[in-house]
């Protein structure tokens, strides 16, 4: 279905004279037959993005840049092709597909490709009750978008992806804000579309661990340009973004490397391995108490009273399904979000009353759109503000930002870089600010396990019996590697407030992939593991 022979493509420099000597993808050559499902992975930054898009048209017609060689899609070359040569054959659903709907409600959202390409109204409504039986989704087709849930929504994305008979479905990191249930439910309905429907599914994503079970193929974009393609269990030498799976098939020498729980587990039980007993730091000084704290969006209750405090030398993890309440939370807890009824008292007082400096002393927050918070032309001019503002040294920002990512050309405009490497940014311009809380929403989002690692050392990095953080996250391997606290909301309620073992162990609400591999009371993180 798919055959790249000495694929090169490379973006302009930054003053866009000439073409950047160091091609993003450089030489590629690889096939990728019908029905195939493919994980395609890499390092933050490495390119995953840059190749779905050069595979639709989208780089260099829209991103820039120069590809050369042969990109041939069912034996036809459409290299240098514009993408709506394309659109009929290959489907593209976005990291964000929220943010490109154009409909009002799902009907609406699927039509509206096949109008675009001129489909005869009858094959249209057919092709709409296909694709509609096909996802699960026949009875959402009259709901407005804006009352779906996160797996739903990337559903809808799917169908208008695909309504126009497109066998080609290009997917950029779809569960990276997903619940574990939403995640599952997606990649159950892309498993069916190649397996029944035929369709060629390259999915980039950097939650790996739920996903290396159920595909065909692994898919490596390097970062040097290089891109290997092969099975699963042979595609993860690079520590970088092996999953934690793979990771402890690694550190205990496993052969071959297991990519389902099932094989792990059995592997496990024979190798006879010892680990360590998790330790969490104990809570401090209270730096913020909330005290019946409601949320309401007209008659819609986000939020019923809630009553729980943040304390110093602890990071706390916020849980929930999507739609529970936590990025609504947060923005309360900061004081610039809605709050209907009760108190968020800092030392300073209620957040919500503090003037915009005051708050920066107290709370400093990431959103889930970090890009939001990036408005400077370049790199450097983001690093130099952040020190600035922050009254820290020369330095300073850029520092945090290496160790999350890398060294970077600083020339770059920051919507440049990779949605990873822009919520770094964002993570390295917070954390420089000397709050006494740090609250989080969804920062691994776009991070591979390198970048998550290096996280964790910057939140262990900030620790003080004065100083909290509170992540909202689904990202069930990151909390079970830093938090010492949970908490879980369901609609809006708390109904956990409890130690990681007690929500992340082996038979419990949130169990990571270690504690189902290993099922050792007390097992939940790759750290705890002995050689």
């Amino acid at each position: 279905m798919i055959e790249l022979k000495d694929l090169t493509f490379s973006y302009l420099k930054s003053d866009g004279s000439k073409v950047s000597e160091t091609p993003q993808l450089n030489n590629v050559n690889l096939s990728i037959g019908a029905g195939e499902f493919v994980l395609v992975c890499g390092p933050t930054g490495s390119g995953k993005s840059t190749f779905l898009k050069a595979l639709n048209g989208l780089a260099p017609s829209f991103t820039g840049g120069v590809i050369t060689g042969e990109l041939k899609i069912n034996g036809v070359n459409y290299i240098g092709s514009e993408p709506h040569e394309f659109a009929s054959l290959v489907g593209f659903v976005n990291q964000q597909p929220e943010n490109a709907f154009v409909g009002d409600t799902v009907i609406d959202e699927i039509v509206y490709c096949a109008e675009q390409l001129g489909l005869p109204i009858d094959q249209i409504r057919t092709s709409v009750e296909n694709i509609s039986e096909i996802l699960e989704i026949s009875d959402l087709l009259e709901r407005p978008l804006a009352t779906l849930s996160g797996g739903q929504q990337q559903r809808v994305a799917i169908g208008s992806a695909l309504v126009a008979g497109q066998k080609i479905l290009l997917l950029d990191e779809p569960t990276s804000a997903l619940d574990l249930d939403g995640a599952a439910e997606v990649l159950r309905i892309l498993k069916k579309l190649s397996a029944e429907q035929a369709v060629t599914v390259l999915l980039a994503e950097h939650r790996i661990s739920r996903v290396i079970a159920e595909v065909d193929s692994v898919l490596v974009v390097h970062g040097d340009g290089s891109v290997t393609k092969g099975a699963p269990a042979t595609q993860f030498n690079d520590s970088r973004f092996a999953p934690p799976i793979i990771e402890l098939g690694l550190k205990l020498g496993w052969k071959p490397l297991p990519v389902s729980v099932s094989d792990a587990s059995l592997m496990w039980n024979k190798s006879n391995t010892s680990f360590e007993q998790k330790t969490f730091f104990e809570p401090k000084a209270e730096v913020l108490k909330i005290e019946n704290l409601e949320v309401s969006f007209g008659a819609v209750q986000a939020i019923r009273p809630i009553s729980f405090s943040l304390f110093g030398n602890q990071i706390t993890a916020l849980m929930g399904e999507n739609g529970s309440g936590k990025t609504t939370l947060c923005w309360a807890l900061q004081g610039s979000g809605t709050k209907t009824k009760g108190s968020v008292t800092s030392f300073k007082g209620d957040t919500a009353e503090l003037g915009s400096n005051e708050r920066l002393e107290v709370l400093t927050m990431v959103p889930q759109r970090a890009a939001d918070l990036l408005f400077l032309p370049t790199l450097s001019a983001e690093l130099e503000e952040s020190d600035r503002f922050a009254n820290v040294q020369s330095g300073s920002t850029a520092k945090l930002f290496r160790d999350l990512a890398g060294r970077i050309d600083t020339s770059i405009h920051p919507r440049d870089l990779s949605a990873g490497q822009q919520l770094s940014l964002v993570l390295a311009i917070q954390l420089v600010k000397q709050a006494k809380i740090v609250v989080l929403d969804e920062p691994t989002r776009g991070l591979d396990y390198s970048a998550k690692h290096a996280l964790a050392n910057q939140l262990n990095s900030i620790r003080s019996e004065d100083r909290s953080v509170l992540i909202a996250t689904h990202d069930i391997e990151f909390v079970a590697m830093v938090s010492d606290r949970v908490l879980v909301l369901e609609q809006g309620s708390l109904i956990i407030d409890d130690s990681p073992l007690e929500v992340l162990g082996f038979g419990k609400p949130f169990a990571s992939q270690l504690a189902e591999i290993t099922q050792e009371p007390g097992l939940i993180s790759l750290e705890q593991v002995k050689l």
